[in-house]
């Protein structure tokens, strides 16, 4: 990890052309990236089951026929036992 001389915010690698740079996302200061130091940038998150929220409409329950009703209500513990086991 490399810091922003002027700012001291985090230098992010980028591309400029064929070459590849640090770029400060703040004041725009710019480093040349050497290529013996490797960066890798990743914005991949874990969630667990349990981070998951399942939004239930229910607009228009009323027109819903009690069978209708039921069987909603069967899936939504379906799927809160399934978040459950992960």
């Amino acid at each position: 990890m490399e810091f922003c001389q002027d700012c001291g915010k985090l230098l992010v690698p980028k591309k400029k052309g064929k070459s590849k740079i640090l770029t400060c996302s703040k004041c725009g200061y710019e480093s040349k990236l050497e290529e013996k130091n490797a960066y890798e940038v990743s914005d991949e998150i874990e969630h667990k089951a349990s981070d998951i929220i399942e939004v239930i409409d229910s607009e228009g329950e009323n027109e819903l026929t009690e069978a209708e009703i039921e069987a909603r209500r069967e899936r939504y513990i379906e799927g809160i036992d399934f978040f459950e086991t992960e």
